[in-house]
């Protein structure tokens, strides 16, 4: 069972579910209570039977990054140094839910995904971006360090354009985004990013949930392990698969030239996100 949530709208629709970032009146910026709830949920996914997670804006944008309010009428108030500490960690925490999700997770976004909405999508396993949403790593220009979010960026783009966009702060869009590799799609407008969306869903019911959920994991594996204990852990995983239903399922559908069980059950109860 999914959490109670007051900062977040969550939308089930058949075997996805849509998380919305609900505060549209700050561009939902991330507060700590939004912060709690999102690792919440995402906590309680890997126990569902949700195949696919897609995280999304109201209001016409993504997330405008940390909510600068709260960091001075409560970090700046005279909260201990230790509990800044926590919170910043807190975050991490939400980072570490998404990096443990089994199921496919694609961001959306238009608007803008500033500092720490743009690190929370180079989590994503896919990401889908207007041409006119707006990007940047503020964090630097409101004197503070992208804590949590640094390590993911390098990840994403490499070392070289994080240092640049860390350092800066430079502003892009959603065709740079693209460019860049934080974006895998970018859309001319909102329609065809739906579009874009629903198509990227439809080619994702091919894959077997648990086959997707072992590959998360050897892509995962391959950012901590090296050599023989990669090629021993990926050959684990393959013979779990290989003796497992999805397989035998996925090798007899081949065969007889259909579509395999997973797919063809589920892909008719997804519907738009909108």
């Amino acid at each position: 069972m999914l959490p109670a949530v007051e900062n977040l709208l969550l939308e089930p629709q058949g075997d996805t579910l849509t998380i919305w970032f609900n505060r549209p009146e700050t561009r939902n910026a991330l507060s700590g209570a939004m912060a709690d709830e999102l690792a919440a949920v995402l906590e309680a996914l890997p126990a569902s039977e949700f195949r696919f997670v897609v995280l999304r804006g109201k209001g016409g944008a993504f997330c405008s990054g940390g909510d600068l309010k709260m960091f001075r009428n409560v970090f700046q108030a005279g909260m201990p140094r230790e509990e800044i500490v926590a919170f910043n960690a807190d975050f991490g925490r939400m980072m570490v839910a998404i990096k443990q999700l089994p199921q496919l997770f694609v961001v959306a976004i238009e608007g803008a995904a500033m500092a720490g909405g743009l690190g929370i999508a180079c989590l994503a396993d896919v990401v889908v971006t207007t041409a006119d949403a707006k990007f940047a790593l503020t964090e630097v220009t409101l004197g503070i360090p992208p804590a949590q979010i640094t390590p993911v960026v390098i990840s994403r783009i490499g070392a070289s354009q994080a240092r640049r966009l860390l350092l800066t702060a430079q502003r892009f869009d959603g065709v740079e985004a693209h460019r860049l590799g934080f974006a895998h799609f970018v859309e001319p407008d909102l329609e065809a990013l739906e579009s874009r969306l629903q198509s990227v869903l439809r080619d994702a019911h091919r894959g077997a949930p648990g086959a997707i959920k072992l590959t998360k994991q050897i892509i995962s594996a391959s950012e901590s392990l090296q050599g023989s204990e990669l090629v021993q852990f990926a050959a684990e995983r393959f013979a779990d698969a290989m003796l497992g239903d999805e397989a035998r399922e996925g090798m007899q559908a081949f065969a007889e030239k259909r579509p395999a069980q997973w797919g063809l059950s589920k892909s008719k109860e997804t519907g738009s996100t909108k």
